[in-house]
């Protein structure tokens, strides 16, 4: 009777003490993992939306009147060129502004130096319509000096990629440039190719026709450099003075959402 007592009694400390150590070794090594959710404050626009959109060309001409030095004549010497348009939105995000700087100087004598600058509405958002960001090239810039009349870009024998430094004074068309004009190979571009972005023309006086150097806002700058007497302007008649002509652009991508009412 009594070596049955002992047995129960060993049996029930026994299993007490695996009871209580399986107690700690949960206590002590929790199993259970509580995921927090991750809280995020992006809000999604729904009426967001990325528009390929066409710019309105310049076709009002353009003339500095500022003489910064020298005479107001460059005598055939040039002139260095340097133009840069620049994109931005106005108007409480209804239209597309374009502002355009323009340089000239004289390339010796007494360096006949003049500048100017404008701003030139360019787009007009469709009604209820505004525009948030731009998401193309907003800039473009040229540099070059101005050929006498009746120029050739390339003489015989000669090396395309010098002939364009020459021209654009020391400056180079960027390759995303050239892409946009649909030269797939920019580092083996023909001499036709380029003939087809550098040109002259005649509208009373020799107007030069260049692709930008840099920036894929701008697709052709028309600009008079020399003319037949004084080149820069002493009002805002720009007959017979040195003048931007016109501006093409490229199509520009930009985004746009429902104006709140």
């Amino acid at each position: 009777m009594k070596q049955k007592f002992f047995l129960c009694l060993a049996l029930f400390i026994f299993s007490g003490t695996l009871l209580n150590a399986q107690v700690k070794k949960e206590t002590i090594n929790p199993t259970k993992v509580t995921k927090t959710p991750v809280k995020t404050n992006t809000k999604i626009n729904a009426d967001l939306l990325a528009k390929k959109i066409d710019l309105e060309d310049i076709n009002e001409w353009l003339c500095p009147n500022k003489l910064l030095r020298g005479d107001r004549e460059f005598g055939g010497n040039g002139p260095n060129i340097k133009c840069e348009v620049k994109l931005r939105i106005g108007d409480a995000g209804t239209a597309l502004y374009a502002d355009i700087y323009f340089w000239a100087q004289e390339t010796k004598q007494d360096w006949s130096t003049t500048e100017g600058r404008w701003s030139k509405k360019v787009y007009d958002a469709p009604y209820g319509q505004k525009i948030t960001a731009l998401k193309s090239d907003a800039a473009s810039r040229t540099s070059f000096t101005s050929p006498p009349a009746g120029f050739q870009f390339i003489f015989p024998g000669e090396d395309v990629n010098t002939a364009m430094e020459k021209f654009f004074a020391g400056s180079k068309i960027a390759n995303t440039v050239l892409l946009m004009h649909g030269i797939v190979s920019p580092s083996t571009v023909t001499k036709e190719q380029i003939g087809k972005l550098i040109g002259t023309y005649s509208q009373g006086n020799t107007v030069v026709k260049v692709p930008a150097t840099e920036g894929t806002l701008v697709k052709f700058f028309h600009i008079v450099g020399d003319t037949g007497g004084d080149d820069i302007s002493t009002d805002d008649n720009c007959n017979d003075d040195t003048r931007i002509v016109k501006i093409e652009f490229f199509p520009v991508t930009v985004d746009m959402v429902k104006a709140k009412k």
